[in-house]
């Protein structure tokens, strides 16, 4: 698999620009459209699961708050009816009178009327009597005892919710359905001695909350139910979705949006719950409606995707032949050249990069045109230099001869003295022309040195003196050829000429490290401290300013040129107090 896939990879690789361009334009449209229309899909899914869920959160938070203004509003009533004169007199009597009787039952009566949603009001004091226009006692048994009673009792400053009051000892004279209603319970504290006096009751018509339930739509299918604590429904709008609902899905008490499948379709559901009684006021919506938009809004984008990459494709081919066209063009001419052909010219029709190209390549035929011509004139050039070489190669030969007969002459009368300066200038000879060539072992570097010493010796007469001190194992170590010699020549003419009386040169040669290094010391006149700076500073970036001494330099630029920049030479003085050259080379074996 691995191998068919290099192979691959070779064989685009090799494939024209043209068709790489193409190939390149149709992935990057085929890509950025998969992305478009798969992420965008999921993303436009996601946003309208999103502003379902939150839409439906408002229309539970709309019913909560429907039912927490109700509660509000009858608790309300409890705390104005409980400071109602009569109803305070009431609380505090054994026995009540007739005229007692019918003047809270009035004051029940105008709390009811202005809210229609009150299906019962009942008011019981501690000694067992109640007050009703509507509830009556079913069996003797006292009221004190009943549950929702002692509820309030315990908790007199807390109202008491009761879904589903069944099993009370008290009946609608109306006969309203307990499971059609929500019983509200609150205390009544005498605020002399903080006692409960007794405890007044509502009942609530859950067709309250029916309105507001059934004005809700969400979608085409979506509904809002609330079911009790032990997870009967309380109230649902005509749904048979809602029996398939198990209450262990929604047993928390606040939940993250549940994804579930009913019948084959899948439902989010999301719930709240309702404090003190544990009512949980759910939303549901279909899952199905939205994929089904998403589904739709996806096709379209694949209708598009497949329009965009014929359109893409097909311009993708016209800008891809714009740019190899000239580019083919350019290859035609370079195949001419190589015929032989320097007489064709490439011309662009714009001054892009390809322009550019032509342009450059336009340069190079030119220039390659007169290379061609100049390699002639060389070569001819060459020939007529080879025959004058023969002609000068018996003149270093014809040098020599004379040499040996000057000193052979000097022999013969005895001048030792010349014999010693032509054979010091002989050996000079010899040493500096190496045959042509470019590096030499430092023990003949030395005697190379040792020759021009003995010249310039005679030449100042007792006004030099020198000395060499070399070690032995460096003696075989090559050398670029004159690099001594005009080191000693600068501390001649710019050290010791310029002083008075005698002058001494001292030669050092070692290994240090892994470099070669050459002192070549004088006791001349040295050099002044800022004259100093400019010529190591000169020595240092090759430049021209203030060349003191040409063959110091030249070395230098050899040195460099031949082994590199950190190579090359420095030099150490003090004025009136001699100065020292040294030399740094890599080390080099014969």
């Amino acid at each position: 698999m691995d191998h068919i896939v290099s192979k691959m990879i070779v064989r685009l690789r090799n494939v024209s620009i043209r068709f790489k361009l193409l190939f390149y334009f149709i992935v990057i449209i085929i890509l950025c459209v998969s992305t478009l229309s798969i992420l965008g899909g999921n993303i436009y899914k996601k946003s309208m699961e999103e502003e379902a869920n939150a839409y439906t959160d408002q229309m539970l938070e709309q019913v909560w708050n429907t039912i927490e203004t109700t509660i509000q509003e009858n608790n309300n009533i409890m705390y104005y009816l409980a400071n109602e004169e009569f109803v305070k007199e009431f609380m505090e009597q054994q026995t009540t009178t007739e005229d007692m009787t019918n003047s809270v039952k009035e004051q029940i009566l105008v709390y009811q009327q202005r809210h229609p949603e009150i299906a019962g009001t009942v008011i019981v004091n501690h000694y067992d009597q109640f007050i009703s226009n509507e509830m009556i006692r079913v069996s003797r048994d006292p009221l004190t005892k009943e549950t929702w009673y002692k509820k309030a009792v315990q908790s007199p400053e807390k109202i008491q919710l009761i879904s589903n009051p069944i099993g009370r000892n008290l009946k609608n004279q109306y006969s309203y359905q307990v499971n059609n209603v929500l019983s509200l319970a609150k205390a009544v504290v005498n605020p002399l001695t903080n006692e409960v006096a007794g405890v007044i009751l509502i009942d609530l018509k859950l067709d309250f909350i029916k309105n507001v339930i059934e004005s809700i739509k969400i979608g085409k299918s979506g509904f809002i139910f609330i079911m009790d604590k032990d997870g009967n429904v309380v109230y649902s709008p005509v749904n048979s979705t809602v029996y398939h609902i198990h209450p262990s899905w929604i047993a928390e008490k606040k939940s993250p949006p549940i994804e579930k499948e009913i019948d084959s379709h899948k439902f989010q559901i999301i719930y709240n719950t309702i404090p003190d009684i544990d009512w949980k006021i759910i939303g549901v919506f279909s899952l199905d409606e939205t994929t089904e938009v998403v589904s739709k809004v996806q096709g379209y984008t694949l209708i598009i995707a497949i329009v965009t990459l014929l359109i893409g494709s097909m311009m993708s081919l016209f800008f891809a032949s714009t740019i190899t066209n000239p580019v083919k063009k350019l290859m035609d001419l370079m195949g001419k050249v190589e015929e032989g052909r320097f007489d064709l010219r490439f011309h662009a029709k714009y001054e892009d990069e390809i322009g550019q190209l032509g342009n450059s390549y336009n340069k190079m035929i030119q220039q390659v045109e007169k290379l061609i011509e100049l390699v002639y004139q060389e070569q001819k050039s060459k020939r007529e230099a080879e025959l004058k070489i023969l002609q000068a190669q018996i003149k270093p030969h014809f040098l020599y001869n004379t040499l040996d007969t000057i000193q052979w002459m000097a022999q013969e009368y005895k001048a030792y003295k010349i014999v010693e300066l032509v054979n010091a200038l002989t050996t000079l000879f010899r040493i500096g022309l190496n045959k042509g060539n470019e590096f030499i072992s430092v023990e003949e570097e030395i005697e190379h040195v040792k020759s021009y010493l003995i010249i310039q010796m005679t030449r100042y007469e007792s006004k030099i003196e020198y000395e060499i001190q070399i070690e032995e194992a460096v003696k075989k170590y090559q050398i670029l050829k004159l690099t001594l010699q005009p080191l000693v020549e600068n501390a001649i003419y710019h050290g010791i000429r310029n002083k008075r009386g005698k002058g001494k040169i001292t030669i050092s040669i070692r290994q240090k490290n892994d470099t070669l290094e050459l002192r070549v010391h004088d006791t001349g006149i040295g050099i002044e401290k800022e004259q100093l700076q400019e010529l190591n500073h000169s020595l240092e970036t090759m430049s021209d300013e203030g060349k003191k001494g040409y063959g110091l330099f030249n070395v230098n630029e050899r040195i460099k040129l031949t082994h590199g920049s950190q190579f090359g030479i420095t030099v150490e003085s003090e004025y009136q107090g001699g100065t020292t050259i040294i030399a740094l080379l890599p080390i080099k074996f014969l």
